[in-house]
């Protein structure tokens, strides 16, 4: 995968979020066309099967060709999703046609995995386990690197699987559970409903629900490296820069990331900034990204630094909240360089769920800025949390008492022995 620059900020919403346009996905047209034509195609092949002889034959021959064709769709899905288009891709000459070396790539990929693990059981039988648990654990990150680079090989290099898998992070592994679950839905289904069925509806049902999990699997995996495209160095079509004159600028960058040259890369981006410092935000932001692709953590840390105050300072607090989860997540003991950061930045990852995160930011803040007048309000949402989101009233009463006393004047000292008395009756 590799990563074109460009000047334009997207914001994208996260997958969890969305959690219900995945299963609303595959009803959409026309991915609501291929559900029920599949579906009908798998029904009325039982009867032409039960006429036995060239019947059993075109059967046969049909239920691949749809196989297949519901695999291609689904590697189309994630495809079109990863470039950021969200609705489900048309039915047209190309869709039907084309594209069908992806099934048999993926055959060829799951045979090759299999016969690695046939292969193990001769070597040492326990091995066989950690390779299995290995296999599923990587499996999404196998079919959208077949499905980005249409290469047998990248999905079967464990550099690159490892390299997505923990690029991303956590989000990577909720997708895996999530896609672990969805795929065992069809199963679930048919175990309700499938046997109260004519043998005709009931195939008809099968290939409706498997294909529909199948659509909103491959939805929820292009999202996923739509979603966090720079961490694994993808771009997005519909995040390409627009024609503003920036391109010819930004193209040697472009040229050293697909080389690998990641240092050099970060060094023009540095040289732009200095160049265009109206831009500064921008290019530093890419230049983040471009860091994280490399190894160099101390000078990463230093420009998302530098890029977090930027952000700050233009209210661009979600986006800060990305920088510092990034930074903190390589060290956890960071700490924003400046006083006025601390609130509106704990405000923002309590708002995303950083419990954890947030309170360890503000852990310690009255002792390094002792006459700051961000401690009550600070503290005051500190307690809180500990109150509502991480069930440690003891720790919140605490605090609140830490307030009432240091700080017996302020407003927010009453809110907090308003919160003691709560958390005490």
């Amino acid at each position: 995968m590799s990563a074109r620059m460009g000047r334009r900020v997207v914001t994208i919403a996260p997958f969890w979020n969305r959690m219900p346009r995945f299963f609303l996905y595959p009803l959409m047209t026309p991915a609501i066309y291929a559900l029920f034509g599949l579906a009908v195609i798998n029904g009325a092949l039982l009867d032409l099967a039960r006429g036995g002889g060239g019947g059993v034959v075109t059967a046969g021959v049909v239920s691949l060709v749809a196989a297949l064709f519901s695999i291609k769709y689904g590697f189309h899905i994630l495809e079109e999703t990863a470039h950021g288009r969200l609705e489900p891709p048309r039915l047209n000459r190309a869709t039907m046609v084309e594209g069908y070396e992806l099934p048999f790539k993926q055959i060829g990929v799951t045979l090759v995995l299999m016969i690695l693990g046939v292969g193990l059981t001769f070597v040492w039988l326990p091995l066989v386990i950690v390779y299995g648990i290995a296999v599923v654990a990587l499996m999404p990150a196998i079919v959208v690197t077949l499905a980005l680079e249409r290469s047998m090989a990248a999905a079967l290099t464990p550099a690159k699987l490892f390299a997505i898998a923990f690029r991303i992070g956590w989000p990577y592994f909720a997708v895996l559970g999530l896609v672990i679950l969805l795929n065992g839905g069809s199963a679930t289904v048919m175990s309700l409903f499938g046997d109260a069925l004519p043998r005709a509806a009931e195939a008809f049902l099968g290939a409706f629900t498997q294909n529909y999990f199948l659509f909103a699997i491959m939805h929820l995996m292009g999202y996923l490296i739509f979603q966090y495209h720079d961490r694994v160095g993808f771009a997005p079509e519909t995040l390409a820069e627009q024609d503003d004159g920036w391109g010819e600028i930004l193209d040697p960058v472009r040229h050293d990331i697909d080389a690998g040259h990641y240092a050099a890369a970060a060094d023009r981006l540095n040289g732009l900034i200095r160049e265009y410092p109206d831009h500064r935000i921008e290019l530093r932001k890419q230049r983040h990204q471009v860091l994280r692709l490399g190894d160099d953590e101390r000078t990463l840390v230093q420009n998302a630094g530098t890029l977090l105050g930027d952000l700050v300072d233009a209210n661009r607090m979600r986006e800060a909240a990305e920088v510092y989860i990034d930074i903190t997540d390589i060290d956890p003991e960071l700490r924003p360089a400046r006083e006025t950061d601390y609130e509106p930045l704990l405000q923002i990852l309590v708002q995303r769920g950083e419990y954890r995160r947030a309170v360890r930011m503000a852990n310690g803040f009255h002792k390094t800025y002792p006459k700051s007048q961000s401690i009550p309000p600070l503290y005051l949402e500190v307690a809180r949390v500990f109150a509502e989101f991480l069930e440690q009233p003891e720790r919140a009463a605490q605090i609140a008492t830490f307030l009432d006393k240091r700080y017996p004047d302020h407003p927010a000292s009453a809110r907090a022995r308003a919160l003691r008395e709560a958390l005490m009756s």
